[in-house]
């Protein structure tokens, strides 16, 4: 029975093949979906290398053709910032990351969820694949950053709308919603280790009822005003509830200077 995912399991299979016979390649290993065993016919290739530290430069300059070696001809080929190698997008949509680690700067730990191609002196990973850590519930937690960001762009509403960035408001409401996002993890006590595509194992059914259910916001004033009193009032009952749970101090003095922010702006209650 196929999975439908025999392009990356292509893909898979010339990693372990074509770079065994490298010796400059000390070890290949496979992190997000294909690292963790939750891929599916969408995910995409994250293809991790240690190579030998006098070989780095090399790879510095030729990951691209080594990642074409892998995935055959691309349409793009774009180096991620900071890192050696970067993402590939094959002319049928395959999406396939090339990542290269000098020996002296590897971290076996450094990703949740690891799968093993090969490791050529058997001392990268001594016992094998990772089981990833995280997605698991466990006990709430409180996501401090993410109260205080969501109050933070809720009051900005009213400088974006005052000037009339309908543009900018409607992103907005992107950015509150991710913090309610974060919040619903915190009272699972997920501790996020997936990609940003993967989030509805991350979430209970009534999470996702709730998140699924925030207003469609255009460019109408009055919608965007509207999906972020939906968000506001999921947010205040969760995040006061987890406050007592996890034992921290809700902001009340922020979280009303925000509110009658709104209100004497907008003439309508967010809470």
């Amino acid at each position: 029975m196929t999975t439908g995912d025999e392009r990356q399991q292509a893909v898979i299979t010339r990693a372990a093949e074509v770079l065994r016979a490298d010796e400059r390649v000390l070890g290949v290993y496979l992190i997000g979906s294909y690292g963790t065993g939750a891929a599916d016919r969408f995910s995409d290739v994250d293809v991790h290398l240690v190579v030998t530290d006098d070989s780095t430069e090399w790879f510095e300059e030729h990951w691209a053709d080594v990642l074409r070696a892998l995935a055959g001809p691309t349409v793009l080929a774009d180096r991620l910032p900071g890192l050696i190698g970067g993402l590939g997008i094959t002319p049928d949509w395959l999406h396939v990351d090339l990542i290269v680690h000098p020996l002296a700067s590897f971290d076996r730990f450094q990703y949740d969820g690891v799968r093993v191609l090969f490791d050529r002196e058997g001392t990268l990973f001594p016992e094998g694949d990772i089981a990833p850590r995280g997605g698991r519930p466990g006990e709430p937690y409180w996501p401090d950053r993410a109260v205080n960001l969501f109050f933070y762009f809720l009051g900005n509403l009213v400088t974006v709308l005052g000037r009339d960035e309908r543009i900018v408001a409607n992103q907005g409401v992107g950015a509150v919603r991710d913090q309610l996002i974060a919040l619903m993890l915190a009272e699972r006590g997920v501790h996020r280790t997936s990609g940003a595509k993967r989030l509805n194992a991350l979430l209970s059914d009534e999470q996702r009822i709730a998140l699924e259910s925030i207003p469609a916001a255009g460019t109408d004033p009055a919608d965007i005003i509207a999906a972020n009193q939906y968000i506001c009032r999921q947010f205040i009952p969760r995040g006061t509830a987890l406050a007592k749970v996890t034992g921290n101090v809700w902001p009340t003095a922020f979280v009303d200077a925000t509110l009658e922010h709104l209100q004497n702006h907008f003439g309508c209650s967010f809470d």
